[in-house]
């Protein structure tokens, strides 16, 4: 059974995977957690379902990273063009997995998922589409945090081209 202690407590913000006791045996349970002390866990799963878990249920876990999702470079650049324009977003097409932005990173606090997000963006299943953001980290971590894998920024200024490319971000012609 995982310690209870405060130095294994997982980060709030942070992604687990859960083995945990079930009335009927055992079941697993994958999502970000949102709270955590001494006495249980509570876990926000992808469909948006919020777990309450106590500790003395939780027979195994381990932290996971965000989740990969299909390669964004494979993407047909329609599809991407026509996210671009539902997002009222224009310029040159920049992509990149969020797992690839997100994992090694430190998790954004709460607020930079449960509020809205940073700056204009557009959510469709694994994407997230926005043109220049001055927050992207905190844009990447609120679209993890509501199931998207992709992100596609739109853009033609130099300066922001050349902190994509920093980031990690691919451009698509």
């Amino acid at each position: 059974m995982p310690r209870r202690d405060s130095t294994s407590q997982p980060p709030v913000g942070g992604r687990v995977s859960l083995r945990r006791s079930l009335g009927d045996g055992a079941g697993d349970l994958l999502g970000f957690v949102l709270a955590t002390d001494a006495e249980r866990l509570v876990v926000r799963d992808r469909r948006g379902v919020v777990h309450e878990i106590a500790w003395s249920d939780v027979l195994a876990r381990r932290a996971v990273g965000v989740a990969r999702g299909r390669d964004p470079l494979r993407t047909p650049r329609a599809e991407l063009d026509r996210l671009a324009v539902v997002a009222g977003v224009a310029g040159r097409a920049f992509v990149a997995r969020l797992c690839d932005l997100l994992d090694g990173r430190d998790p954004a606090p709460p607020p930079e998922w449960t509020a809205p997000p940073p700056c204009a963006a557009h959510l469709a299943g694994e994407w997230v589409t926005a043109g220049p953001c001055p927050d992207l980290l905190g844009l990447a971590w609120w679209a993890s945090h509501h199931d998207a894998r992709s992100i596609q920024v739109r853009t033609s200024d130099a300066g922001v081209v050349a902190t994509l490319r920093q980031l990690g971000f691919h451009e698509r012609s």
